[in-house]
């Protein structure tokens, strides 16, 4: 028979055994700061957002009844992918990877978006008064991007000349990954407008002041344009 000793052997045993049970269930239940706030709000003042009505507004009046389409379908399975979903498939830091991944089945794809108007001046891609249709560009490939058009043109002119969001070809579809960028994280981008308008739509000597922006659950301080 077993001997006492033996008795308090195994029931020692059985407990050590329970207690890792018990923290291995409890460690997969803990979701670290950063992964647990995953809903975020991006903080913007009454200066930013008088900014963003303007140039929403001129939007408008430049493109008559705009539609930005950014609904996407997985070419594999099936599933219907929002801006959010395909902002979720993009690899972090990548400037050179131009494919979100679905999240139903993983598969890859390159994204795109439409954008269509009333404007009978609007060249899409099949010609005037047609939709726009172009590859939605992640924010790092966009950068890419747009670092080589300033440095290849030698400024950020060429970017803001009308001429260069006319027409169906790559230049345009940098110019509106610019506009549906700057919407989804709600930052100004009047100043894209600037060369169908005379007036200075932006201040030569503006005031600068100090906000707390939140990406992704981390908080920093940035100076931005206050003032209408």
């Amino acid at each position: 028979s077993m001997t006492r000793k033996d008795r308090m052997k195994n029931a020692m045993a059985s407990r050590l055994s329970a207690n890792k049970v018990k923290k291995a269930k409890s460690k997969r239940n803990i979701i670290p700061p950063r992964l647990s706030n995953r809903k975020h709000g991006l903080k913007m003042t009454a200066e930013i957002a008088k900014q963003i009505e303007l140039g929403e507004s001129l939007l408008e009046s430049l493109y008559p009844s705009i539609d930005i389409d950014s609904e996407n379908v997985c070419p594999k399975c099936a599933t219907v992918l929002n801006e959010t979903d395909i902002c979720a498939g993009w690899t972090p830091c990548a400037s050179n990877e131009y494919q979100t991944k679905c999240p139903s089945c993983q598969h890859k794809f390159v994204p795109k978006f439409s954008v269509s108007c009333k404007s009978p001046s609007f060249e899409g891609s099949q010609g005037k008064c047609t939709p726009l249709y172009c590859d939605h560009l992640s924010p790092w490939v966009l950068l890419r991007e747009i670092r080589s058009v300033i440095t290849a043109t030698g400024g950020v002119d060429s970017i803001l000349d009308e001429k260069f969001r006319k027409g169906p070809d790559i230049s345009a579809t940098l110019w509106w990954n610019m506009v549906v960028t700057f919407r989804r994280y709600k930052l100004p981008y009047i100043f894209l407008l600037q060369g169908s308008f005379q007036n200075q739509l932006i201040l030569p000597s503006p005031s600068f002041v100090e906000e707390t922006i939140s990406v992704w659950g981390v908080e920093e301080t940035v100076s931005v344009r206050g003032g209408a």
